[in-house]
């Protein structure tokens, strides 16, 4: 995984996931009852979705950005 070829894929696939990994937790979330849990639950997913924002940023410096990645929360960013 030392090229670029090799690793702007592997490199799209983990923000995706941490892309998809936020939108559950949310939706999770939204199904707890205790207000510790839901505060919990919705940092994880902003801070999952902080990492795959500044990941796909960097990416988009080197010249490989994943389409479909901005800023707005919605289900199924990534192309599946």
């Amino acid at each position: 995984m030392s090229d670029d070829g090799t690793m702007q894929p592997w490199i799209r696939a983990r923000i995706c996931e941490a892309l998809d990994q936020a939108d559950l937790a949310r939706l999770t979330a939204s199904d707890l009852d205790d207000c510790v849990l839901i505060g919990a639950t919705i940092q994880l997913a902003e801070d999952l979705e902080t990492f795959a924002l500044a990941l796909a940023a960097r990416l988009s410096e080197i010249g490989g950005a994943p389409g479909g990645v901005d800023g707005t929360p919605r289900r199924r960013r990534c192309p599946a």
